[in-house]
């Protein structure tokens, strides 16, 4: 079983890793900031320039001087930049001034053959918002061939330290009605290029373009479209300029369609792993049914001292491994049984109780506190606090759990094996089965937003079904066996009497001799002092001074404690404080991004803050 269990495990972990490597992004370093949207405008002029508008904004995740921006002018004739304005959160539009002194609104441009750099200065903090426009007006963009135009420039280059979301780079040409406009754009493989010949103009889409990564444009169309160029090259391109562009649509339309069958492939696997696993556990559980057994009439209140004793009677009630209320519970037993005195301490603010030890212990956990803690077989719950704070080898733990364990084996008998096994698989089967239900539903995003969509609402239809159905049959598999009902449901009507102890008359129900026995099961169950004050207004103080023996002096002597309470909250203060354990145009029209590039001008631009 659990070589099938590992292997289960292994392909799981395959998939999952699979799945992460088809939709997971490189990682880049961080930076406290992000840009989205990041525009692009180019208006292309008759003789060859191009006034560019590139604007972007924002988001600060911590205090900045300023930004930057810098263009590429490898491969073109020159440039100028000719605006700078930005905008701070909701305020107007400032219009940047050029000056050195790195004042609030000033820019710096540095300058040469190769690049353009613009500094903005402008102090932001963490949550701000900035929208930066810069204009540009580039020379010699386009170069006429004697049979074509062509513009082959990254737009974006790879300079970007952070990634750039909602891209939208639109280039506008002098013309309109351009029947042999064709247009390819190389970067991200999800993005878009629209090619509008009637307009004259071409859009290019992505959602993200990675940090370091360039969005590269190639356009061919008649030269009359840019008469007036003088950058003219005497050499045929057309012919070459198409293959060369057919050539990497169609590897990259390769690489799309191999990326598109992959989705489908791990979106198969996990569907067929969930069906599988899904049809293997229910055949299990089917040829491995839980024992069924009859349930006693239930009681509504039981005034009978149960059979167990307080810690037991806890423990059964939860069906888990006692609490300090339970440990509350035995010490009180052991006062009962005089195997302890229980001594109120005044001691002004720090009033407190003493347990003195008088023979034998019969609680494992007493009895390691008897013989580290305090003097003289006595220590206070005050030493026992204390005595947690510095417990640096977690001692008081180790005893505190040696008594649950030894309360959890007399707890075996009142349980079926069998049924908690499967109470167990099946909680592993839960999760096991929800985690793959999650991931499919994920994974359908693979196949695009349509069957997301649908793959999230079906996900999440079968998740709560599957919830329900496995959580009634959860409730179905009985953990006691015959003689754990029977105990459990006197147990349960027991605790309800103590609830609802208000609703009765205690002098009625019995003599103080009864509740004297009943008091450490109600501090087991964490309602001693309920009960207490309950007594005090059926019985009296008189009768209670009398016949109470053991407990009159703690519960009633004045000394400001309740004792239940102080007993299990000085036992897990104690506890706690000894714990020592985070598809591309192959023609030129509209269609998707190509990989690789078609060697266009640029490349260095980016930009960032600082």
């Amino acid at each position: 079983m659990l070589k099938r269990r590992g292997f289960w495990g292994l392909i799981l972990g395959l998939l999952v890793g699979l799945l992460f490597c088809v939709v997971g992004q490189s990682v880049q370093a961080n930076a406290d900031y992000t840009i989205s949207p990041y525009r692009v405008n180019v208006q292309v002029l008759k003789n060859g320039d191009a006034n560019v508008t590139q604007t972007m904004t924002y988001q600060f995740d911590d205090d900045y001087h300023g930004v930057f921006d810098v263009q590429d002018m490898r491969g073109i004739q020159g440039g100028q930049l000719t605006d700078v304005q930005y905008q701070v959160n909701n305020g107007g539009t400032v219009s940047g001034v050029s000056a050195t002194d790195g004042q609030n609104g000033s820019y710096e441009l540095t300058q040469n053959k190769h690049r353009m750099k613009v500094k903005l200065y402008q102090t932001v903090s963490d949550g701000d918002q900035m929208t930066v426009t810069y204009r540009f007006h580039l020379r010699g963009i386009i170069k006429n061939y004697r049979d074509t135009a062509e513009l082959n420039w990254k737009v974006i280059g790879t300079g970007w330290d952070v990634q750039l979301n909602h891209v939208k780079v639109t280039i506008q040409l002098p013309q309109t009605k351009i029947s042999k406009l064709q247009a390819w754009t190389h970067g991200p493989l999800s993005g878009h290029t629209q090619v509008d010949r009637q307009q004259g103009r071409v859009v290019m889409t992505v959602a993200q373009n990675p940090a370091e990564s360039f969005v590269e444009s190639h356009l061919l169309f008649p030269t009359t479209v840019t008469a007036t160029n003088t950058n003219k090259v005497a050499k045929d391109r057309l012919v070459a300029a198409q293959q060369q562009e057919a050539k990497l649509a169609r590897q990259a339309n390769q690489k799309r369609q191999q990326s598109l069958w992959l989705r489908r492939g791990v979106f198969l696997a996990l569907v067929i792993l969930l069906i599988g696993f899904g049809a293997r556990s229910w055949r299990w559980y089917h040829r491995h049914p839980a024992n069924k057994y009859t349930h006693p009439t239930p009681i509504n209140h039981s005034f009978e001292v149960p059979g167990v004793t307080p810690a037991l009677a806890r423990s059964l009630a939860d069906g888990m491994s006692p609490n300090t209320d339970a440990l509350a519970g035995e010490i009180l037993a052991a006062a009962a049984r005089k195997e302890i005195t229980l001594e109120p301490v005044k001691n002004g603010r720090k009033d407190t109780v003493k347990l003195i030890k008088n023979g034998e212990q019969t609680n494992s956990f007493l009895d390691k506190c008897f013989a580290k803690i305090g003097s003289d077989d006595s220590f206070t719950l005050q030493e026992l606090k204390k005595f947690g704070k510095h417990d640096k080898t977690d001692e008081l733990n180790k005893w505190f759990s040696e008594w649950q364990e030894s309360v959890d084996n007399v707890a075996d008998a009142y349980y079926d094996e069998n049924n908690l096994n499967l109470r167990e698989r099946l909680i592993g089967t839960r999760l096991g089965l929800s985690a793959l239900i999650i991931l499919t539903a994920a994974a359908s995003w693979l196949l695009g937003a349509t069957a997301g969509k649908i793959g999230i609402v079906s996900g999440l239809v079968v998740l709560i079904a599957f919830w329900v159905l496995v959580g009634r049959f959860y409730r179905h598999i009985d953990r006691n066996n015959a003689k754990g009902l029977v105990q459990v449901n006197e147990l349960t009507g027991f605790r309800r009497m103590l609830k609802d102890i208000g609703h009765f008359n205690t002098a009625e129900i019995g003599d103080l001799i009864l509740w004297e026995q009943i008091l450490p099961y109600a501090a087991a169950f964490g309602l001693a002092q309920k009960v207490a004050d309950k007594l005090a207004v059926d019985f009296g103080s008189a009768a209670l001074d009398t016949d109470l023996v053991v407990f009159y002096p703690l519960f009633y002597g004045g000394l400001g404690l309740p004792l239940g309470d102080a007993l299990s909250d000085s036992l897990s203060t104690a506890l706690q404080s000894a714990d020592t354990s985070t598809d591309s145009s192959i023609s030129g029209g509209s269609g998707g991004f190509s990989g690789g590039s078609s060697g266009g001008f640029g490349g260095g631009s980016g930009g960032g803050a600082f």
